[in-house]
């Protein structure tokens, strides 16, 4: 028995991957409930009921599969986005949509449930990257690279990435941040700014994270709703992978990368055992990304 056959025998590598269908749903819905416990909603309507009901789930995990379980978490979940509706981002909608998928599913035979939830994971990523594609075609900044321009020169999350690639001074980058602060104070209405500081690196740069990410995100968008063979299928699942490796190394919405984790492992064929775990490896790679390593690297 070869190194790959042996790791496939594995149980653990085997409930992981999900080679049941018992083992798949309980991997989606464990990814799910991480999802709420380090990105839910931030309401008290939400929080302290959750709490309640993960704290029953660590004393009866059989909870996670349980319909009531999934309804009492999608209603309060519901409230919570009701009630912030105004300032909520837009991946707590999908989040939404996600966790009544999984309510639903839940009222499914065990045998069905990974095909549901496969289809609808295909769905809401099939929907969600052609919209982001549509807002960027549309947007008039977007596609002659001025957004990403504008964000290294002045966002403080992109100024690791300006710094490290563009050889700007932070000094320099915090100079930027303060003058547009000036020039977006109504007071200084009437009065003349300098242009921010950039360079040819980071004109450059920006047009290369424009058009990657543009052109990965239509080819999702496509190749997930296509009757892919194999060999297409791991290439769209690796685009999949290596977006939200490089995109959410630098934007801090991991609840919205999350998602888009636990959809690409709905969608993974289940005898492709590495993607699976790939995709439970990037889901722990992006708690690492919580802490500022890119800045480490100025």
């Amino acid at each position: 028995m070869g190194a790959v056959d042996r790791l496939r025998s594995h149980p653990v590598v085997g409930q992981l991957a999900g080679a049941t269908p018992r083992d798949s749903f309980t991997v989606i819905t464990s990814l799910t409930l991480g999802i709420l416990v380090f990105r839910g909603y931030r309401h008290d309507y939400f929080e302290i009921p959750f709490q309640l009901l993960f704290v029953a789930f660590l004393l009866v995990p059989r909870l996670r599969t349980q319909t009531l379980f999934w309804f009492l978490i999608a209603c309060f979940s519901g409230a919570a986005l009701w009630l912030d509706w105004r300032s909520a981002d837009n991946h707590k909608y999908l989040l939404f949509y996600w966790l009544v998928t999984v309510f639903l599913v839940c009222k499914q035979g065990e045998q069905e449930r990974p095909l549901v939830v496969k289809k609808v994971a295909r769905y809401l990523l099939c929907f969600t990257m052609t919209l982001a594609v549509a807002q960027k075609s549309l947007s008039p900044d977007y596609l002659s690279g001025d957004f990403f321009q504008f964000v290294l020169m002045t966002d403080e999350r992109f100024s690791a990435m300006a710094a490290l690639f563009c050889g700007i001074a932070p000094e320099v980058l915090e100079a930027n941040r303060v003058l547009y602060r000036q020039a977006s104070d109504p007071v200084n209405l009437n009065a003349t700014f300098p242009l921010l500081f950039r360079n040819e690196k980071l004109v450059l740069l920006a047009g290369v994270m424009t058009w990657l990410n543009y052109l990965i995100e239509s080819a999702i968008a496509v190749l997930v709703l296509l009757p892919l063979s194999v060999r297409w299928s791991i290439i769209m699942h690796l685009l999949l992978i290596g977006f939200i490796a490089a995109v959410y190394a630098v934007a801090p919405v991991l609840g919205f990368g999350w998602l888009l984790i636990i959809w690409g492992y709905c969608l993974a064929p289940n005898e492709l055992v590495a993607l699976r775990l790939s995709y439970i490896a990037l889901f722990l790679l992006l708690c690492v990304y919580e802490a500022p390593w890119l800045s480490l690297l100025v």
